[in-house]
């Protein structure tokens, strides 16, 4: 087995995303599904937090991956093991030890990551993420393109031209509505999320860009309104 991080598999030209495990280009910076940042082997090489060994590709991980950046493999406990590497100095262990709480602060707990039913078709959704949801409902193809719910893309389908103005402002209006009550619901089901936390934080970044985005179509619209007069 490798014993070291520098032994990681240098040739691959795919990788796979640690949060959702979708396959991606080794060059490419954010998953083309989720929208998460690439880990890659530089940075589990570079980084100074826990890392795991995979036990199918036996390379090395961050603590915190769903799945193998190597081989895309879904981590569970039973296919993972723990990987410390030695401390040559006192001062070494103190930073080690500062950033290891920083890095708890930032990852589920155990329980939280058993209990993460996230991502599931036929999953029980979380009671603190129930409600409204206004990106959902505010821009409902962006926002469903990276949540999870390619539903919502389906909506582009009625600016085609077999629909009439009147079906197509009905539909939209519809399916807005629909994806308002039902989008935290489907969202949570349709890709795995860190923690309930992570959900919400996320949809909360969602709901500013929601905003930002139909202000500024309706300062296009006043403004194109005011050059046709």
């Amino acid at each position: 087995m490798q014993n070291d991080s520098t032994k990681i598999n240098l040739d691959r030209s795919k990788i796979f995303c640690t949060h959702c495990g979708v396959e991606n280009g080794n060059n490419d910076y954010g998953c083309g599904r989720c929208g998460e940042k690439l880990i890659k082997q530089t940075d589990v090489e570079k980084t100074s937090l826990n890392k795991i060994i995979c036990n199918e590709c036996e390379n090395f991980d961050y603590v915190n991956s769903f799945y193998c950046w190597s081989c895309g493999v879904e981590f569970t406990p039973e296919n993972k093991k723990p990987f410390n590497e030695p401390l040559l100095t006192n001062l070494d262990n103190n930073d080690n030890e500062k950033e290891q709480k920083s890095s708890n602060l930032e990852q589920p707990n155990s329980s939280d990551y058993k209990n993460n039913n996230s991502g599931d078709k036929k999953s029980d959704v979380p009671k603190e993420i129930k409600g409204w949801n206004w990106a959902a409902f505010l821009i409902p193809p962006l926002w469903g393109l990276f949540s999870g719910v390619p539903i919502a893309i389906i909506m582009l389908g009625l600016y085609l031209p077999i629909f009439s103005d009147e079906m197509r402002v009905v539909a939209l209006i519809v399916c807005s509505i629909f994806l308002g009550f039902r989008g935290n619901e489907l969202a949570w089901k349709g890709k795995k999320w860190k923690s309930v936390e992570h959900f919400k934080n996320v949809q909360k970044k969602w709901l500013s860009w929601a905003v930002t985005l139909n202000i500024i179509y309706l300062i296009f619209i006043l403004y194109s309104g005011n050059l046709s007069s």
